[in-house]
């Protein structure tokens, strides 16, 4: 529960309606093949490049900044989507994710500079960082998935790549019928 003066937030690469549909296309496939998931909502899809949690108030703006410079740094790039996998292994998968065949350095890179630059406002540097879009949880523990005869069609997806021209600031409601995301600022890069 969020206190009045704080939010809940993140820092995430919104995702185009046109990616946003062949996920839920990939989704619907899936729903037969992975039995007890919780599938992430349409239109909900986000490549989260940091998680901030709790964030008060008078903090954002110091953020914004940061996040401002961040983005001037950073030149466009494209990424495409493909290859699914779990977190944490496939014996006892939590999350059904998928992930990058194109872009992933240039992800990577984009997150270290937001940690490095927020580091200062002293947030944590995570050093877990995995570019994913979040596909399906668990909430109870599921026998091994079956990876590799279920799961190759989606090693490449040629239709999924897009051009990153810029990061949001997102606030996180959680409800009971799941998260209610809301941009807040969005950083265009150079």
């Amino acid at each position: 529960m969020s206190k009045p003066d704080s939010i809940r937030c993140f820092i995430a690469i919104e995702i185009p309606e046109k990616i946003q549909n062949i996920i839920l296309e990939i989704q619907n496939k899936l729903r037969s093949k992975v039995v007890g998931a919780t599938w992430t909502k349409s239109g909900n899809h986000h490549l989260t490049l940091k998680f901030l949690g709790q964030v008060e108030r008078p903090q954002l703006s110091r953020i914004e900044y940061i996040l401002s410079k961040i983005a001037k740094q950073n030149g466009q790039f494209t990424i495409e989507f493909g290859g699914l996998g779990v977190f944490p292994n496939w014996e006892r998968p939590r999350v059904l994710w998928i992930g990058l065949t194109k872009g992933e350095s240039k992800i990577r890179a984009l997150s270290v500079s937001i940690n490095k630059g927020l580091n200062e406002l002293l947030y944590p540097i995570d050093n877990r960082f995995h570019p994913h879009l979040t596909l399906a949880r668990f909430k109870k523990q599921v026998n091994k998935l079956n990876r590799p005869d279920s799961f190759r069609e989606y090693e490449t997806l040629a239709t999924s790549g897009f051009l990153i021209e810029e990061f949001t600031l997102v606030m996180s409601e959680l409800h009971p019928k799941g998260a209610i995301y809301t941009p807040i600022n969005t950083f265009k890069m150079s």
